[in-house]
């Protein structure tokens, strides 16, 4: 190596010693992370109180012992998970390495007074001021926090800006209704046109859920629909909203609700909720009797409860078994068939040529077991319901007893449901269009191939 070529080498490496230097060094208002902290390690057993600052909406939320309190704005009981974990991320509050003194860096750390989430901690009821920071966003394995008033940006626990970054409402406990769906002894449900009261059945069951009995109804219902009350029960013992609402009983429809749930608890408590109007096309109003908050659910959360006394009657239209049928006949149109049970199989008798598929015949068979409507229609109206001149007619005649004959109408407007009569019963059934899809086969589908 010549003289020039070695001293070229030895005059680049001192370069890329310089250069491996400089890059250690922290630029200007940067520390080395090794800087006095200016804010002792929190004391968790002292701290009682947080006062949270976010988007300039302040909350303060205390503790005394496993409780948990909103207290501003207004005096609210606390969700419990979230303030816990709050408490819990504020109380293991302490500083690590020192990331910059450079001011330019709060916006990008969004700890800046606009970004930043400001929290107060605070003990002895609130009187002594334990850590008073803004909380930035994570990164990597820790969030970014400075003392309000300074610039100096340190590292603390990672975790701690997800456990305060929340709207107000979010501390709140949005717990409607509570109470243990065992204790449930008896529904009253009132309504503008009727009511319904029905009491838990002893300690009957039906599967899973307990037996619920009718006492009185009007408009006059016969056997209970046994879901309906369970459902009930099971939404209003942990019913929680989605909103709260400032707005006015008259205006959200609770000053005369269109619906009123009352169930009579163990030991003599009872628990009411109102039910107003809706807000848009896809929320409630409802408040319980006993308080002045009014809250928002979404409509389909409100359904579980908001029932007419017709909506507890039984929506069962056949509990027909394959065994127990002797005929079936479907009218409609150039599918029109009729078929019979004979010991082993089925026979098609009209057509009289048609020879059925057996894989077909199962589903037929079975059409007619357990097969209930999805509700019974407020819409009686012949030419809504096309029940005048209906899409088609189903005859089921059991081996004993009288035939059962099913009027099918037109498809409502959700496309899920059909409008259907029984000979048993004057009411118009909501029934699945599935569940009458499988009789109105065309008869090429039901051919053998």
């Amino acid at each position: 190596m010549n003289r020039k070529t070695l001293t070229a080498v030895v005059a680049f490496a001192a370069l890329g010693i310089i250069a491996a230097v400089a890059l250690r060094q922290p630029e200007k208002g940067e520390g080395a992370g090794e800087k006095d902290r200016p804010l002792p390690k929190m004391d968790a057993d002292a701290l009682d109180t947080i006062v949270v600052t976010r988007n300039g909406r302040t909350t303060t939320i205390t503790k005394d012992g496993d409780k948990y309190q909103v207290t501003s704005p207004g005096n609210f009981l606390a969700d419990a998970a979230t303030a816990k974990s709050a408490f819990e991320a504020v109380g293991k509050l302490e500083l690590g390495d020192l990331v910059t003194e450079n001011k330019a860096k709060q916006a990008e750390f969004d700890i800046d007074d606009a970004k930043g989430v400001h929290l107060v901690a605070e003990g002895a009821k609130g009187t002594k001021v334990l850590a008073d920071v803004i909380v930035g966003k994570t990164t990597g394995t820790g969030t970014m926090v400075r003392l309000a008033g300074k610039d100096q940006i340190w590292q603390a626990a990672a975790g701690l800006r997800m456990a305060l970054d929340r709207e107000q409402g979010d501390w709140r406990d949005k717990s409607i209704t509570t109470f243990p769906a065992g204790d449930a002894q008896m529904i009253t449900v009132r309504t503008k046109d009727g009511g319904v009261a029905i009491a838990k059945k002893g300690s009957g069951k039906v599967g899973n859920d307990d037996k619920w009995d009718l006492v009185t109804s009007v408009p006059k219902i016969d056997a209970v629909d046994n879901s309906v009350p369970a459902g009930i029960v099971t939404t209003l013992s942990a019913w929680k909203t989605n909103e709260f609402s400032d707005a006015k009983p008259a205006d959200a429809g609770l000053d005369a609700p269109r619906t009123t749930i009352t169930v009579a608890l163990k030991g003599g408590k009872n628990v009411t909720v109102l039910l107003g109007n809706k807000k848009g096309d896809d929320e409630i109003y409802v408040k319980t009797a006993d308080a002045p908050q009014i809250y928002l659910v979404k409509k389909y959360s409100a359904e579980h409860v908001d029932k007419r006394p017709l909506d507890f009657k039984d929506p069962t239209l056949s509990d027909l078994a394959e065994a127990d049928i002797a005929q079936i006949a479907v009218s409609h149109g150039a599918d029109s068939y009729t078929i019979v049970h004979e010991p082993t199989t089925w026979k098609a008798i009209k057509p009289a040529k048609l020879v059925l598929d057996p894989g077909k015949m199962p589903t037929l068979g079975a059409a007619f077991k357990s097969w209930k409507a999805a509700g019974y229609s407020e819409e009686t109206a012949p030419a809504v319901t096309g029940l005048a001149k209906p899409q088609a007619t189903i005859v089921v005649k059991p081996k004993t007893g009288p035939a059962m004959t099913f009027k099918v109408g037109n498809v409502t407007k959700d496309k899920q449901n059909v409008y259907l009569t029984s000979s048993k019963s004057p009411d118009v059934y909501l029934a699945p269009k599935w569940s009458t899809d499988r009789l109105l086969q065309k008869l090429d589908d039901l051919k053998k191939k």
